[in-house]
């Protein structure tokens, strides 16, 4: 039996360095169409993101968490990911499976993708949420959990193998030690 998502999963790794290797918008717009299909809470998609591709504004980005946001410098493609949080009560995880979504599209198109955690982060003066939402004028009423960064993969990193995945984390029927 093939199992293709299997494949594409085992195949995905966080990538850290990029080439320099520029992204086509086709592609971008590709893996966006992948993450709008992701799914949400009562279906409402409340998940919206800001594509960045200039190069100055990502590094401004990349600067507004204090620590952990160095692949994002290099990337050529920087996709916010934030929701309007007003009366949501998952915004969280709708974020985070959009944001797998992205990751797992990039993986198809052998793009190299990271994600860079913002929620409950250290900015430079505020919180790395609020100083990127200052940065691209996004209202208050947002919240952004992430940030993937996109880009030419720079470093090859071997697929997971079966045999090394944590079967020991599967409980059947009730949990066992």
């Amino acid at each position: 039996m093939t199992n293709e998502l299997f494949e594409l999963a085992r195949r995905r790794r966080s990538c850290r360095r990029y080439s320099g290797e520029k992204i086509p918008d086709e592609i971008v717009d590709e893996i966006l169409k992948v993450a709008l299909l992701a799914p949400s809470s009562w279906g409402g998609h409340p998940i919206e993101f800001v594509v960045v591709r200039d190069k100055d504004m990502i590094k401004k980005i990349a600067r507004c968490k204090r620590m952990g946001a160095g692949p994002l410098s290099q990337a050529d493609v920087a996709i916010v990911v934030m929701a309007n949080t007003a009366g949501l009560e998952l915004w969280i995880e709708d974020a985070a499976v959009a944001s797998t979504y992205i990751l797992l599209a990039a993986e198809q198109f052998d793009v190299g993708a990271c994600w860079i955690h913002i929620r409950n982060r250290a900015g430079q003066h505020l919180s790395a949420d609020k100083e990127i939402r200052q940065l691209l004028g996004v209202p208050d009423n947002f919240s952004v959990l992430n940030v993937v960064a996109l880009g030419g993969k720079g470093e090859n990193k071997s697929a997971r193998a079966e045999k090394d995945l944590p079967f020991k984390n599967i409980h059947r029927e009730k949990f066992n030690l």
